[in-house]
């Protein structure tokens, strides 16, 4: 079983303007008390942006510990008008909420690749992951740094501040090298281009009325901002001739029940080894629960 600690990685104030502590909790392979470096995966917990915790993803977190992953589970702030009825919410709200969880993911990752060596991480292989609204933040913090974060989201910039200096004082970069989705989806499919695009691992169901599998509103909410999910990023990768593996399950709802944790990041896990092995990945999408590890 993979050892656990919990630490902070900075603070910042929540939507009723109190400060508030921001931790996460990192999970370790039994190999780790020997020494070495291993690879990273920070992974990001649903919720809407409303609730969910660090803890959701224990188990996930584990797997990927005992695949000999350090992994990271963060927790970040909630928080946003939502209505008391289905697409009542304010959505500029939420985009706010969006985008504090963005500042939040970045100071993390800044945190845990400036502790490398502390922590026994390999900053050369970096990997992020999450559920749901996790995975639009996992998703957004490959390809939304500060400097496209000034030109695409102007307003929550302006008045929230820089994606790269929020919550800490840390000033180091960090880089990408694989994702994992499961049932999310990014703001718009051009971020994706020619220069960035990262491999990823999808898992949706083709019939999800949260996250849309392809392309639709948020929520299905035609009040709420249009999302691009995981069939769209699939064609998006496949175009720029990145490796992309997308699992769908054929009318499958938000995080379909039949996606054990073991599938999920068996897979997951499979996936990443290979890009560090530099083995090559065929891009392919699959509808049945069978493993894409070959």
């Amino acid at each position: 079983m993979s050892d656990l600690i919990s630490v902070p990685y900075g603070s910042n104030k929540d939507t009723s303007g109190n400060t508030v502590s921001l931790t996460l909790d990192l999970y370790f392979p039994d190999s780790a008390k020997t020494g070495g470096q291993y690879p990273l995966v920070m992974m990001i917990h649903g919720g809407s942006y409303l609730n969910g915790d660090k803890a959701d993803v224990k188990s996930e977190c584990e797997i990927l510990a005992d695949s000999g992953f350090v992994v990271a589970s963060i927790n970040y702030r909630l928080g946003w008008r939502s209505g008391t009825g289905q697409c009542q919410g304010d959505e500029s709200s939420e985009l706010e909420a969006g985008y504090r969880a963005l500042q939040d993911a970045n100071a993390a990752m800044r945190y845990l690749i400036a502790n490398a060596n502390k922590y026994g991480i390999d900053p050369n292989w970096v990997f992020i992951g999450g559920m749901s609204a996790g995975s639009i933040l996992a998703m957004n913090t490959a390809y939304i740094p500060n400097s496209i974060a000034i030109s695409f989201m102007p307003g929550d910039y302006s008045l929230l501040g820089a994606i790269n200096t929020a919550d800490n004082t840390l000033t180091n970069s960090f880089k990408i090298k694989g994702i994992c989705n499961m049932w999310g989806a990014l703001p718009d499919s051009n971020l994706i281009t020619a220069t960035n695009a990262l491999p990823t691992i999808s898992f949706h169901g083709t019939s999800d009325e949260v996250v849309p599998y392809d392309i639709g509103y948020n929520e299905s909410c035609t009040n709420y901002f249009m999302l691009y999910g995981s069939a769209c990023i699939h064609r998006r990768l496949v175009f720029y001739n990145t490796p992309v593996i997308s699992n769908f399950v054929i009318g499958g709802g938000h995080g379909p029940a039949v996606y054990t944790p073991e599938f999920l990041m068996g897979n997951t896990a499979c996936f990443f080894r290979r890009l560090i092995r530099g083995t090559p990945i065929t891009s392919k999408i699959y509808t049945s629960l069978v493993s894409s590890c070959n």
